[in-house]
């Protein structure tokens, strides 16, 4: 930490006088290794960064039948139906217990409790995040992570780092570092917030607040704050902070607050630490013994602070070392980043939105999803991609990822697996089967391989019933592909029907792999039939590509990712493989500096980056890796020379974003790979780390 070991009122004098505000207990002189801290991969998953950043505007939370009904402001007054959010924000693994960070400058006319953006179509390719947070450390078990905040929106005049460590599995420190950017002399209040659901109540103790849930106590402690609140009002942080009177005090309820205020010279800090613990209670240990330990762990915690701190962030600095030997920067941050999109995620699919799906999904879970304010919900062949990414990490939460999309409590009774939450009518690639298989060679989990068979069979069968076109050719809709040139609807896609060419062979080598003979042989017979018909109905001899066939028998003769997709199925037959290739190997045609683009450059419909205000050009020229990391595996069987020449272009370009932007862009431009979309999507942007890992290995000693 910048102020070190700090013992005596001495020491602080002198660091208020050189222009630093300590605004916590000095930390004790315990070192790291008198810690005796465990080492982070035997933490449990109890406790992480699982809260979501975004609740409002999202169907799940929908006003009617409006899913962007509540807005950023609204959230500020208005109770959610499923979960909440916050900034930096921590809850457990059953999110019955949250806390968070929330600020107010003395001149914003709202104290800042989550982060703000423009709804969509306000934003330039929809919504966006207009505030400034950019993620750093995090790992499995959560043990160390560091977020740092630009506050205000406008101004920046603050630079806050936001870190926090678990000393073990049920306690933990939180410190907030505030830079003053400016050259004048500042105030900020600094609010730590504790808050829970229904059933629970949180009460003041000596210099913080104590949770009490349904089995357990959690203490948050710190030095006596400037100011402190309890209250059941959503809304009355934002209203009582603002006030001339300041915060109210103890109201009770079920949200507290610690609020510091901080007068920071310009170019200096002020640093806040508080400790949290949280102790159980049963029939073993009882209620007032663990009312009583709860608050002693956590005055412990913070004592301990910066020796934690330190010691877990130099266990997360290492924790992905001698994995790789080139781009170690890049793939730790897609995998640091990867962890921060792990999100509580709670809904029974009720909306307005989608209301037929009503009660027919049962999410209470900790999920990967796409960017945690953008894309606050799943996707499921982002889910997908992120399960294999995933599996760098810890092959268990790439397992449980891909369980839940196969079960029942989203994958639905006729086989059906909704898209996403805002279309859970549509279908997206179905590449589930690819996924499994995937996960399982890294793990060889036979128990795994299984329970997700059945979840697979489930929806193969779907598709045959319902995408089916006639003659083994399928269609699908959009396919999360939103703005790719189409056919009108029900047309035979190129897409649709390599991606179930491409289902049956890994559905064929799972069921080999499962000692289901008759079903591996019926998975093969099905992707030969597929294969014929694609090259039968879907291949244009003239112009040497395969396109999506319209109802009147012409194609939609628009170079794209769609007809990209039989190579990446390897349904393409040798004698085409040539002209398919030359359009992969051509500058002005698919290949660019960042990778493949998704649609063709000599194309009328071409658009490089997002088109202007409002409008979606996304899949019409950009680069996106998770097709590229397709495109490459299938690469490598037939032309390994331009795979290993995409890997470099994809790599360095994902690189240099990230270098000039410390961010993980959701797709890259087709003409100059600079980062567009949302700015952390580390969901299958992550996919990158594969990349890097599988090009660049570290060669095993002798």
């Amino acid at each position: 930490m910048l102020l070190g070991v700090v013992a005596g009122l001495l020491a602080i004098v002198a660091l208020i006088f050189a222009g630093f505000t300590v605004l916590a207990p000095p930390p004790t002189s315990t070192s790291a290794a008198a810690l005796n801290l465990i080492p982070q991969s035997q933490l449990d998953r109890r406790w992480g960064t699982y809260l979501p950043e975004r609740e409002w505007g999202t169907p799940r939370e929908a006003v009617g039948d409006n899913g962007w009904g509540l807005s950023w402001r609204g959230a500020i007054t208005t109770a959610y139906k499923y979960g909440d959010d916050g900034i930096a924000g921590w809850t457990d693994s059953g999110n019955q217990f949250d806390m968070g960070w929330a600020f107010w400058d003395g001149t914003q006319d709202h104290v800042t409790e989550r982060f703000n953006g423009l709804s969509n179509p306000a934003g330039p390719a929809g919504e966006q995040i207009t505030d400034d947070r950019q993620f750093h450390e995090n790992g499995p078990t959560h043990a160390y992570d560091r977020l740092t905040y630009q506050y205000p929106q406008q101004t920046k005049w603050f630079s806050i780092d936001l870190e926090a460590a678990r000393y073990d599995s049920s306690s933990m420190t939180f410190v907030a570092t505030v830079t003053n950017t400016t050259s004048d002399t500042r105030s900020l209040d600094v609010v730590f917030k504790g808050w829970m659901g229904a059933g629970g109540d949180v009460t003041p103790i000596a210099n913080g607040l104590l949770m009490r849930g349904s089995t357990s106590y959690v203490a948050i402690v710190g030095q006596s704050p400037s100011e402190w609140q309890i209250s059941p009002d959503k809304s009355a942080l934002d209203n009582n902070l603002r006030s001339t009177t300041g915060l109210d005090g103890n109201q009770g309820g079920t949200i507290g607050a610690l609020a510091y205020k901080l007068e920071i010279p310009a170019g200096a800090q002020g640093v806040i630490r508080l400790g949290a613990a949280e102790v159980g209670f049963d029939a073993s240990t009882s209620e007032a013994t663990a009312k009583a330990e709860a608050p002693q762990t956590a005055i412990d915690r913070l004592g301990d602070s910066d020796s934690t701190i330190t010691a877990r962030r130099t266990e997360t600095d290492a924790l992905f070392t001698n994995q790789v030997s080139q781009h170690q920067a890049l793939y730790d941050q897609a995998l640091m980043s990867m962890m921060w999109n792990e999100t509580y995620y709670r809904w029974d699919g009720t909306s307005g939105v989608n209301p037929a799906y009503a009660g027919q999904v049962d999410a209470h879970d900790l999920l990967i999803l796409p960017d945690k304010w953008e894309f606050p919900w799943p996707a499921s062949w982002d889910s997908a991609f992120e399960s294999v990414t995933a599996a760098l990490i810890d092959p268990k939460i790439a397992e449980n990822q891909l369980l839940f999309m196969l079960s029942d409590r989203w994958e639905q009774s006729d086989g059906h697996i909704p898209c996403a939450e805002w279309v859970m009518d549509q279908e997206c690639p179905p590449i589930f089967a690819w996924a499994v298989w995937h996960v399982y060679e890294q793990t060889h989990d036979l128990d795994f391989l299984q329970a997700a068979y059945t979840g697979l069979q489930h929806n193969y069968d779907y598709w045959w019933a319902h995408n089916m076109v006639g003659g083994s050719l399928f269609t699908g809709g959009f396919l999360g592909m939103d703005n790719l040139p189409r056919g009108a609807a029900g047309s035979a896609q190129s897409d649709a029907s390599a991606w179930m060419a491409f289902f049956a062979r890994d559905m064929a080598r799972i069921a080999s792999e499962l000692h289901d003979a008759n079903g591996s042989e019926r998975y093969w017979v099905d992707r030969g039939t597929i294969q014929d018909a694609i090259n039968n109905h879907l291949w244009d001899e003239s112009t040497g590509f395969y396109y999506d066939l319209n109802a009147d028998g012409t194609f939609v003769a628009q170079k794209s990712y769609t007809g990209l997709i039989p190579l990446i199925a390897g349904v393409v037959p040798p004698g085409r493989l040539p002209r398919v290739l030359s359009t992969l190997h051509d500058e002005n045609d698919f290949l660019s500096v960042g990778g493949i683009r998704s649609l063709s450059a000599q194309s009328s419909l071409y658009l490089p980056g997002t088109a202007g205000q409002g409008v979606n050009s996304n899949w019409r020229g950009p680069v996106w890796v998770p097709i590229n990391y397709l495109l490459i595996e299938a690469l490598n069987d037939v032309d390994p020379s331009l795979a290993e020449d995409v890997r470099m272009r994809v790599v360095t370009n994902v690189e240099t974003d990230f270098q000039q932007t410390g961010r993980l862009h959701e797709f890259f431009d087709g003409d100059t790979g600079k980062g567009l979309g949302a700015d952390e999507q580390a969901g299958w942007t992550a996919l990158v780390a594969n990349l890097i890992r599988e090009g660049w290995p570290v060669t095993p000693t002798q």
